[in-house]
This record gives structure tokens, C-alpha cells and sequence, in this order.
């Protein structure tokens, strides 16, 4: 299974679940996706992100095996993140977008953990090294593969293809009011709405041994006090307004 690590930045915690949403929706083949949480991490060392260095905990975070792929919380997949399984070498310790400047590299990486340059990332190293990580200085440039443009777009600097690829909203997410008019912010928003729905609760849990039925309205059972046969009074309001809805629906529809 595609492992894929997200850096996760608290002040924009939609970032990420708009993310995961797009690699899920994507995805033709199960992926792991777990977010870079600083506070749970060895390291404290943070830059502009707090993700700035703990990417590069990763090998580490796989134990030195297999491989795995990082990304910045700020990006959106349009198309499957799966097909760069094909793109693992055992030669190539990590894979980028060369044609990007250094610092926007490592935002998306394909990494051959397994790959001994890696070993020398190791939490302590991360947190004290003077070494430029974005500059992938820790590994020798024959081991740096090259990856299609395509998985590493930055709106408002390129000419974006939103079919394909990953969407790298570098200058923020269409979450404020400022990015409201990004390129791209229609596809982003679609994301971030679908990863926040849900159908209503009836369709999901209705039909289960958790509800009850009354007068018509399917509601959670820890709503009804069966010792006195009426809702509980911290529930009275709510089972009130919608047997009141029911009744009103029924109503309208009588008389229809």
C-alpha cells in the first residue's frame, strides 16, 4: 500500500482534510495517507510550517523501508497518486519536480526510503543539521530522480492543467477571502465541501437497532426516556421540532 505523508499545519486544518478528500476520490488503489502532527513528532524544529522540516522525517517514520511520498498540506490531486508506484527505483533515493526551484522541490517527494542515503535522517539530524535539506543536499545528485511537472503545479506561476497531476496552491489555499478568486478555487472548494458532507443521519443510521421511530421521525434512542415514555428534557427542544417539521410536511402533502 501507497504510503503518503501530509505536512499538517493547525492554523489551516482544512487544508488537509481537502487534501486527503482528492487522493481518496482519485486514488484506484488503497493509499495510507497520515498527516505530520509536529507535537507527535521527535523533532521541534519549524520554519514558515510547522512542516517545514519534518518532512524529511519520513524515512525515518518508514523505518528505513519501502517507499512513500510526501506532500504539502496546500495541494489537491487531480488524478491517481498511485501511478507513481511505477516510478520506484532502487538507485533513485528520492524523486521531485527539477524543473522547480529548490525550496519547491521538497514540497512533493517521492522517496525511496529504503535508500542508504537515507539513513543519515534521523531526528536529531533534522533538528540540528546547518545542511540545506531543500537543496536535497544529504544525497548525492545521481540519486535524485525526476518526476513530470504534472505532480507539482503552482498556481500563479504556471499555466495549470487541472486535470491531471497535483494542484499546488503555494500562496494559499481558496479557504480566505484573499484566495477567494485562485485559480482553481472552484475545484478546491468542490474538495473541501465533499470532504465535510455527510447525507442526512435518517439515511445512515434510520433503519438500525440505535433508532427509534416516533410519530414518523427516526431519531437516536438516547433521545427517549422508556421508563416515562417521553424524550429526555435535554432533548425535549429537539424531538419537538422535528415531529412538529413531520407533522407540517405531512400536512402540505395531505392537502396537496
Amino acid at each position: 500500500m501507497l504510503r503518503v505523508f501530509v505536512g499538517f499545519d493547525e492554523r489551516q486544518r482544512v487544508s488537509f482534510t481537502t487534501l486527503a478528500t482528492s487522493i481518496f476520490e482519485t486514488a484506484s488503489k488503497p493509499v495510507l495517507v497520515s498527516p505530520l502532527v509536529l507535537r507527535t513528532l521527535p523533532i521541534t524544529r519549524r520554519g514558515l510550517t510547522p512542516f517545514t522540516f519534518s518532512r524529511f522525517l519520513v524515512p525515518w517514520l518508514c523505518n528505513f523501508q519501502g517507499a512513500a511520498i510526501f506532500m504539502d498540506a496546500d495541494m489537491l490531486l487531480a488524478s491517481d497518486i498511485t501511478e507513481l508506484e511505477q516510478q520506484i527505483a532502487d538507485e533513485t533515493a528520492v524523486s521531485v519536480v527539477r524543473s522547480l526551484d529548490q525550496y519547491e522541490q521538497t514540497s512533493f517527494m517521492l522517496i525511496n526510503c529504503a535508500h542508504p542515503s537515507h539513513r543519515v535522517l534521523t531526528p536529531q539530524f533534522i533538528q540540528d543539521t546547518e545542511i540545506n535539506l531543500h537543496a536535497l543536499e544529504w544525497v548525492g545528485d545521481s540519486e535524485v530522480g525526476s518526476l513530470d511537472a504534472k505532480w507539482n503545479q503552482l498556481i500563479g506561476y504556471q499555466n495549470i492543467d487541472f486535470s491531471k497531476g497535483n494542484i499546488h496552491y503555494t500562496m494559499g489555499v481558496p479557504a480566505f477571502p484573499e484566495t477567494a478568486t485562485s485559480p482553481g478555487a472552484d475545484l478546491w472548494r468542490k474538495n473541501a465541501s465533499l470532504g465535510m458532507s455527510a447525507v442526512p443521519w435518517a439515511e445512515i443510521m434510520g433503519q438500525s437497532v440505535h433508532a427509534i421511530n416516533i410519530e414518523g421521525v427516526r431519531l437516536p434512542r438516547y433521545v427517549w426516556n422508556f421508563d416515562t415514555n417521553q424524550p429526555y428534557p435535554e432533548h425535549m427542544e429537539l424531538v419537538q421540532k422535528l415531529v412538529l417539521e413531520h407533522r407540517a410536511q405531512k400536512s402540505q402533502a395531505n392537502q396537496g
